[in-house]
């Protein structure tokens, strides 16, 4: 990668130990041709900063091999750790205390994912003030954004399976080994088979219309097919043996507001004598920010904040509710997936 003092004349060019992927390679090459064809008044200021940005990556990317692997270390004097001894940590953990345990590759993993996604909302800024007429550009920067996010959203995913200590063993311990996978930067086949699939939900819940309705989500469900979710997903949600809370947390999924607010919308209804509510008066009778008001809050929050919000407000309240034993989903939709997902696959590449 060429020097600050050199950006005048700098190529874009990855090394051998690049921390950034294919897929990010490719989309920063068309950024950069972009970004010069734009003959910008600050375009050397602008590429200075690209290469300081990815230099910090390239730091924390070093710092994350300083450490060893999760359980690369297996013993020390007495003490011994593993797979069983790391699930039962995680189990012991909540959410108050869980970074307190994490090995430190795992919290450098964690802060490599975010550098590398305030990067790409970096990019985005930068592709705005240079070429705000480019859609084609603006999708593919909004691409890695959200795949960032939705790593992260990966990570949490299997934490929280981690460390629900109601699992089975067998179902935690696939769950860790996957987790740690991550960590390790050296993700399991589980993980490179699920992240896909959950990209696709992900992507085709941020791009489809919600209308309420009558909170069955029958509508919902076509129009998630239609932006291109994942028809296992939908499929897995449908089918005849499907427990309540699983069904609840796809109506949550659907229609995009949690458990409780969904009884108090249906007491709203019963009590006006309506059948339906379109998204302003769901909105509206839980005090929520409109959608044009969302739309502006992205604006200000950058892309991939609201993507984050809707999955984390689900898995707050259904971790709330596990553990004051409360009624309803005590997982997301996304979690009751990852963990058929799990069941189908145990100990595919359980680490020992």
């Amino acid at each position: 990668m060429a020097k600050l003092a050199d950006v005048a004349a700098a190529q874009l060019s990855f090394g051998p130990d690049t921390p950034f992927t294919e897929r990010e390679r490719k989309a920063l090459l068309f950024f950069w041709n972009r970004l010069e064809a734009s003959g910008h008044a600050d375009l050397g200021r602008f590429q200075a900063k690209c290469f300081q940005h990815m230099e910090r990556i390239h730091s924390i990317r070093a710092s994350l091999e300083l450490y060893p692997r999760v359980f690369e270390e297996k013993r020390l004097g007495r003490r011994q750790r593993g797979l069983g001894t790391l699930v039962q940590l995680l189990a012991n953990a909540t959410d108050a205390d869980f970074e307190m345990f994490m090995p430190t590759r795992a919290l450098l993993w964690r802060s490599l994912t975010m550098a590398h996604l305030n990067f790409w909302r970096f990019v985005r800024y930068i592709s705005e003030e240079t070429a705000p007429e480019d859609a084609e550009l603006s999708k593919i920067v909004s691409e890695r954004v959200h795949t960032c996010v939705y790593l992260k959203l990966m990570d949490e995913l299997l934490t929280s399976l981690s460390m629900d200590s109601s699992l089975p063993l067998d179902l935690r311990c696939t769950a860790v080994s996957s987790l740690t996978s991550m960590w390790d930067c050296t993700p399991t086949d589980n993980v490179k088979r699920f992240f896909p699939l959950l990209r696709a939900v992900w992507d085709a819940r941020r791009n489809m219309m919600v209308s309420v309705g009558t909170m069955l989500g029958i509508s919902e469900i076509m129009k998630l097919l239609q932006a291109g979710c994942a028809p296992e997903f939908v499929d897995y949600f449908v089918r005849a043996s499907m427990s309540k809370d699983e069904g609840l947390a796809f109506q949550e999924f659907l229609i995009g507001v949690t458990t409780e607010q969904i009884h108090d919308l249906a007491e709203i209804m019963a009590q006006t004598g309506q059948t339906a509510l379109t998204a302003a008066q769901a909105d509206e009778a839980l005090g929520r920010a409109s959608g044009s008001s969302k739309k502006k809050r992205e604006a200000q929050t950058g892309v991939g904040v609201l993507a984050y919000q809707f999955h984390r407000e689900r898995h707050l309240e259904a971790a709330a509710r596990r553990l004051r034993t409360l009624p309803g989903p005590k997982h997301t939709a996304e979690e009751y997936m990852l963990l058929y997902f799990l069941e189908e696959h145990l100990d595919d590449e359980v680490v020992h």
